[in-house]
């Protein structure tokens, strides 16, 4: 049980000065932040027409579904590269 206590209070003396230094950080690169100046975003288009339900959403999955997807073989690719079969040319 005593060994329990000084391993807490051992994790507790590490991580409070820590979390002390990382609140801060974040404080101060928060507050640096709101002084820079940021770039003001293009209006949206006014004439987007009527919406199906959470096609919002549905775009945002879908967006995000696309950038994390694994790469998919194109097969109009060229040949080309390690294990691409052999060119076929002229015998001699």
């Amino acid at each position: 049980m005593r060994k329990l206590a000084l391993l807490l209070a051992a994790a507790l003396m590490v991580s409070a000065p820590l979390a002390a230094t990382m609140t801060t950080d974040s404080y101060a690169a928060a507050k640096k932040a709101t002084k820079a100046k940021t770039a003001k975003a293009a209006p949206a288009p006014k004439d987007t027409g009527p919406q199906p339900p959470f096609q919002a959403v549905f775009n945002a999955v879908n967006d995000l579904g696309t950038q994390l997807s694994t790469y998919r073989h194109d097969p109009n690719a060229p040949a080309g590269g390690k294990g691409a079969p052999a060119a076929k040319g002229k015998k001699k």
